[in-house]
């Protein structure tokens, strides 16, 4: 991928279905310690009050994108203290995987990457990703007009108007 993506690994999974070391495996992305990563990524946080667009392509491009992975229930906003970069979380997506399918926001790390990628323009990236996992095509046809409207906005205010037309009452996460 011409993109980096970081992966920083709590191993609260089972290995054998963890998706961030099945990214790592395939060559996609790189195991981290966040102390010593000279990057400064785009942190997929979902305890940040700044949502992931369009607009960050560029920081993208030249830092990539560091995804902490650990286990939902564990996951507290502690776990991202001292890491160095630009937090943003991701607008509200639906996870197709079968552990969380249909969960608003509740997404797995390759998810959470590859909806990265596609809202910041980087469609082969997101192609790549799709083919590593049967449900990943799930996951872009329950998703296909969100980030397609998602990855149109140009400021922060016109993500925040696509989400409250796709989400009326108020975003899930």
């Amino acid at each position: 991928m011409n993109i980096h993506v970081y992966v920083l690994l709590h191993r609260e999974d089972d290995p054998l279905k963890n998706t961030a070391v099945k990214m790592v495996r395939m060559g996609l992305a790189t195991l981290v310690d966040a102390r010593r990563l000279r990057a400064r990524p785009v942190v997929l946080n979902p305890y940040s009050q700044e949502y992931l667009g369009p607009w960050l392509r560029d920081t993208v491009l030249q830092q990539g994108i560091l995804v902490v992975d650990a286990s939902w229930r564990r996951l507290s906003p502690s776990r991202f203290t001292g890491i160095r970069g630009l937090h943003v979380k991701l607008p509200p997506l639906l996870p197709g995987n079968p552990v969380n399918y249909g969960k608003p926001c509740i997404l797995s790390s390759i998810e959470a990457v590859a909806a990265s990628l596609y809202i910041t323009g980087f469609h082969e990236e997101y192609s790549r990703l799709l083919g590593l996992y049967k449900w990943m095509k799930t996951f872009h046809e329950l998703n296909k007009e969100l980030l397609d409207a998602y990855s149109k906005s140009k400021t922060p205010g016109e993500l925040e108007s696509a989400i409250s037309e796709f989400w009326p009452a108020s975003p899930p996460c």
